[in-house]
């Protein structure tokens, strides 16, 4: 992993405190949910910022929406379902290990260092453990041809970016980046979005079922922008 990579004391104590109950899946998502646990937001800091109980709520909320849409694609797929669930379960539980700007980045390496100390808790399969650890280290990069990954491990990035280009982003990137701009402004920002998708078309998948829903989400966001752009034309004075 490198030796940059230190795990916080306060991740290695939930590691250590996890208790085996129930199967694979259903122990993954308690620590998860407890590494995310929005109520341990208070005083933890990511990127030089205070965390806030909302921050750690919607990357926990992505993450189960991750780990569903990794479920469907298994299934579709023939991919075994456990293994990318969980995968997509531990996709982001480096973030709160980020402790500046410069560190976001790395938020995949913590996640696999991270992975693999509870998956090796939980005693899970060796040779799996190292491909989820993979899929956890690769998750945040672009894809690309002949890449040296399963598609096992190539499936947790296609179902994060899947969950990524989906409405509820659409929504937190218009309030961002437009909030109260003017109409011209706001004119602009869609316009360039709405070229922006064109390319965002020829994203490689690694498997059917993935291209299909990566493609219905993009169709989803030229929809939206090609209604704000006409809903701007309209804001004009008469």
């Amino acid at each position: 992993m490198g030796e940059q990579i230190r795990i916080s004391e306060r991740v290695l104590r939930i590691v250590e405190e996890h208790r085996e109950q129930g199967d694979f899946v259903s122990q993954t998502l308690a620590f998860v949910r407890r590494v995310l646990s929005p109520e341990s937001a208070g005083g933890q800091r990511v990127a030089g910022k205070e965390l806030k109980r909302y921050d750690m709520q919607y990357r926990y909320d992505h993450t189960l929406r991750v780990a569903d849409i990794g479920k469907e694609i298994a299934r579709a797929e023939g991919l075994p379902e456990e293994a990318l669930v969980m995968a997509c379960l531990l996709h982001d539980v480096g973030y709160p290990e980020c402790r500046s700007f410069e560190e976001l980045g790395m938020h995949p390496a913590f996640g696999a260092a991270i992975a693999e100390q509870f998956l090796d808790k939980i005693g899970y399969d060796a040779e799996m453990s190292k491909s989820i650890c993979k899929a956890v280290r690769i998750h945040d990069g672009q894809p690309y041809e002949g890449e040296d990954a399963t598609v096992l491990e190539r499936s947790v990035r296609d179902a994060d970016d899947i969950d990524r280009a989906d409405a509820m982003r659409i929504c937190v990137r218009a309030y961002h980046e437009i909030g109260e701009c003017p109409a011209w402004e706001t004119r602009d920002i869609s316009s360039r979005r709405l070229c922006e998708t064109q390319g965002l078309k020829g994203r490689l998948c690694a498997t059917g079922t993935a291209k299909r829903m990566w493609l219905e989400n993009i169709c989803l966001q030229e929809e939206v922008y090609r209604k704000l752009l006409g809903q701007m034309e309209r804001t004009r004075e008469l």
